[in-house]
């Protein structure tokens, strides 16, 4: 029944996978390249090329101000790692506790039912 059980949980799971892939290949671009006016490999060489005057709110401030406050050209990976960085650290540590966790629970059991079927 246990691995019934799990054979229908990894299904559920891969099917939901499988239709959100889907539906993000449906999904427009959006980024495809044909109004830019910076190409990629220049944009990479020289970011302070970049025209962000277009942005604004919250992205204003991340793509005007932050290879200045965090001295990384990546934007994504300075919010994570810079500005987010406690959060991530926090995310992981609750991972690991819940691997750890799940470890000890399994393999408490299974030293409880070699000592059964030992005596």
């Amino acid at each position: 029944m246990k691995k019934f059980l799990t054979y229908v949980c990894l299904g559920v799971v891969l099917v939901a996978m499988l239709v959100g892939a889907l539906g993000m290949a449906k999904m427009p671009r959006t980024y495809d390249g044909r109004n830019a006016t910076v190409s990629v490999y220049d944009l990479q060489q020289d970011p302070d090329s970049y025209d962000d005057s277009t942005a604004d709110g919250a992205a204003a401030a991340i793509v005007q101000q932050n290879l200045a406050n965090t001295h990384s050209v990546n934007d994504v990976t300075s919010i994570v790692f810079d500005f987010r960085g406690y959060d991530t650290m926090g995310e992981a540590f609750i991972l690991i506790t819940a691997v750890a966790g799940a470890t000890v629970i399994l393999f408490t059991k299974k030293e409880k039912e070699e000592k059964k079927d030992g005596e």
